[in-house]
């Protein structure tokens, strides 16, 4: 599954400074990390109300990749963890 193509669709409309949103998706084998990048600004909506929006977009790309036969972690880029 192309993980970068169905982010980019599903959550582009949705932001405010889409020309920051990038997906990265890396790993080989049966084992994919997808690291979402997006404006600090912009975060909040893709975190959703109480987590909800970034839950059910780990639950779906979970799903789609158990179907691949894969193991897919999502995670949001946070840089202030990074710096820290």
């Amino acid at each position: 599954m192309d993980f970068e193509a169905f982010l980019r669709d599903v959550l582009t409309p949705l932001l405010d400074h889409p020309d920051a949103f990038r997906v990265e998706v890396a790993g080989e084998g049966r084992k994919r990390d997808v690291l979402v990048y997006a404006d600090p600004r912009d975060r909040g909506r893709i975190i959703g109300k109480h987590g909800r929006m970034i839950s059910a977009l780990r639950t779906l790309c979970k799903a789609a990749g158990e179907k691949a036969g894969v193991v897919v972690e999502l995670e949001l880029y946070d840089e202030d963890e990074r710096e820290a």
